[in-house]
Order: C-alpha cells, then structure tokens, then sequence
C-alpha cells in the first residue's frame, strides 16, 4: 500500500458504522449465482474469512509470523455475502490486470460515472477500453478512489484487501491473514492491516474478487440480508478427497446441519468455533465424476435454511452453479463416506446413517460386499485421505516483500 491509501483505510476501518434495516429472512436468491457471481474461489475465501471469525484463537495459532495473534481472542460476527461487492472487487482485479498490473487500491484510471451499470457478463469486463475515460489507462485528472469505485456499484465501503500471486483462493485468503507483524501492539498498522480487515468486528458484509491471479475483498458496515447460514463451498476444487465446508450462526446450535450431495443428505459436524457461531465439515471420499451439492441447515425453532436458496453448486462439473436440485433419495449411492462401518453379520457396507428427523435412523446401503474387502479397509483411519493441500503461508513463500499484497 502506499501510504495515502493507507491512511485512507485506517480512517475506514475506525469510521462510524452506518445503521441500515434487514430483512427477515426468506427464500430468495442468497448464494445463488448471478451472471457468474460469486466463482467457487469467491466462495471459498469467504467461507475461510468467516471460519477465522468465528474461531481467530484456532486460525491464528500454527501462525509463527503473527506477533500481535493473542490480541485476536474472541469470535466477531460472520459476514454475509453481498452481490455488488462481489462484483465491485472482481471488476478491480481485471481493471488492475488491463491496466499493466500494478497492485493499487485506487483504480489504475479516471472510471467511467456509469461503470456500475455497463461491468456485465458480455458487457464491459474491466478493460480499460470500456471502463477508462477516454479508453486509457492513466489519471484524468484523477484517478478513482477505492471508496469512490465500490460506491459506483451501490454500496458504501469499510475496508478493502487486495493480493497478487496464488491462484488457489486458501493460499490467498492465508497471503492476507498471516501476514507477518513482528510487533506484539495490538491494533491497526501497516503491517497487519489484512488480518485486522479480515477480523474487523464493524464489518457486516463482503465480497470478494477474483481474476486471474488477483484478488480482492470489499468490506461494507451495513448488511441488508439476516442469515443463519452464511456461506458453504467445497474444497479443494476439483477431485475425489473433499471437504465440505458451511458457516452458521445464531443465538442456538442448528438442529439439523447436513450438505446435501446428489440427493443423499449427510450430517456435518462443528470444525471450528462453537455450534452458535462456528464452521461445520463433512469430509467424503467421491468418484471423480459431475455431483451436484446443497447445504440445509435447520435452526431451533424449526427455520430451514439453504444455502443456496436454490439451486445447488457443482463439484467436478462443466458449470459451477445449477438452477435444480436432485431429490433426496434413500436408495444406493456410489459414494464412500466418512462414518461408514461394517455390518459384521450381513457383511454390508453402511455408508453413511441419517436421522430422518422423527428419531430414526435411516441408512444408505450401497451394495452387499461379502467378503471381497477385507474389515480393515473399512476402519476410519483408512477412508479420507486429504488431497494434497497447497502449502500455507510463510514468512518466506507470502511475498511479504510486501509486492503481492495492497
């Protein structure tokens, strides 16, 4: 960051929050994918923005680089997802990238007044042909602000991070949250000002852009959705070890907390945080072919919710976002589970048992195995085994230069 932008976010980031209504909660389009918004890689970092915000004590202690972690000691609000942040943040890392690259807040150019409107799929794409003034890059007379851009797509801005460098969007959110601060002092600084955005408690909503490898992630005060599930995806992208990933929050645990894989539903279980305001996983085992997927959460007094509200996302498909869903089905599934166990009389394998909500338990079977596997190959330690994971961030591999971080 230079410095006068980084003025500009400290005085952000300790401005006065700006009280807005909300909407009760309701059926809708949240988390649904519009015109391309949000990508997995969106989803996936602010599935791990909201995960280190409901447990900043658990994501910050393997961090050797990050002096000041002890003054992260409890759980801060989870952010809800914004559509026009989304698109406000993507629209900056492909103007950046049209515009020779060079990691800014500000907008590299003069924006056009009406950039908001024209930034759509088949429209303008963030080049500078269409979104600069006069077609070029460069400041006539001014360059756009970053407050002054995000507004242009109708909302008010509270911080924003920005990063250069991976294409995985864990390596990136990782890039940003421990990023090394040799200081013990608590509080905003030059130095720490990604992990202090990513915690900040007057934050309400996010979004977060993606293109190519840039990155970047708009913070709003105001919300103007009320969830209790937040956001969900699946990591890593592609594969047959998986992790699927939801945030919940509200004032009681959810009595129902499952991922919905073509049409099988699957119970999930707290990772992080506190079953109030934490992560849930589900870890399976799955055939590298197209499965469609949905969480359904169900809250103490009996509000079911989806995330998203409709439709379901794709995991090893040609698209990431499908308008149907599968119908639950209680037959076979392919799918190797987490939880399975061996059935010693009738030699079955159990992949996976679900209570179907009336005290029962109901089992999906997938086939009667007799003895062509042997007990062992069954055991829980033997069935997930975790992709390799792309390596988090050091003091060393971050680029803290700081070059890859604005």
């Amino acid at each position: 960051m230079n410095i006068i932008i980084k003025i500009l976010l400290s005085l952000f980031l300790i401005g006065v929050v700006i009280a807005t209504s909300v909407s009760e909660i309701s059926a809708g389009d949240y988390g649904v994918v519009k015109n391309g918004f949000p990508s997995w890689a969106e989803r996936t970092v602010l599935v791990w923005v909201n995960r280190a915000r409901s447990d900043p004590v658990a994501d910050l202690k393997d961090c050797t680089v990050c002096a000041e972690k002890d003054c992260y000691k409890n759980p801060v609000p989870l952010l809800t997802y914004d559509y026009n942040l989304n698109r406000a943040a993507r629209f900056h890392s492909a103007n950046l990238i049209s515009c020779g690259g060079y990691l800014q807040h500000d907008s590299p150019c003069t924006l056009v007044s009406n950039i908001g409107t024209i930034y759509t799929p088949g429209g303008c794409d963030g080049s500078a042909s269409c979104a600069c003034k006069d077609g070029k890059c460069g400041c006539n007379p001014d360059c756009t602000s970053w407050s002054s851009r995000v507004s242009m797509f109708g909302t008010y801005p509270s911080g924003e991070n920005a990063a250069y460098g991976y294409s995985d969007p864990v390596q990136t959110f990782y890039q940003w949250f421990w990023e090394p601060y040799s200081s013990t002092e608590c509080g905003f600084t030059y130095q720490n000002g990604h992990r202090v955005n990513i915690l900040n408690s007057s934050h309400a909503s996010i979004g977060i852009g993606n293109s190519q490898n840039y990155w970047t992630q708009d913070f709003s005060p105001s919300s103007f959705v009320s969830r209790r599930l937040y956001s969900g995806t699946h990591y890593p992208e592609k594969g047959k070890n998986i992790e699927f990933r939801a945030n919940w929050a509200d004032s009681s645990a959810p009595t129902l907390a499952q991922v919905v894989i073509d049409g099988i539903e699957f119970n999930m279980s707290i990772e992080r945080g506190t079953p109030t305001n934490g992560t849930y996983i589900y870890k399976s085992t799955l055939p590298e072919s197209c499965h469609k997927y949905y969480f359904l959460f169900r809250s103490q007094s009996g509000t079911v919710e989806t995330f998203p509200d409709e439709g379901s996302y794709g995991l090893n498909c040609t698209e990431d976002y499908y308008s149907d869903r599968e119908l639950k089905d209680a037959g076979g599934v392919d799918i190797i589970f987490e939880d399975r166990e061996r059935d010693s009389e009738t030699d079955i394998i159990i992949r996976d048992a679900i209570s179907d909500g009336n005290g029962q338990d109901r089992y999906v079977i997938s086939d009667v195995i007799k003895d062509s596997i042997p007990d062992d190959s069954v055991s829980n330690d033997s069935l997930f085994h975790r992709d390799v994971y792309p390596e988090y961030v050091d003091d060393v591999s971050n680029g803290c230069g700081c070059s890859y971080l604005e």
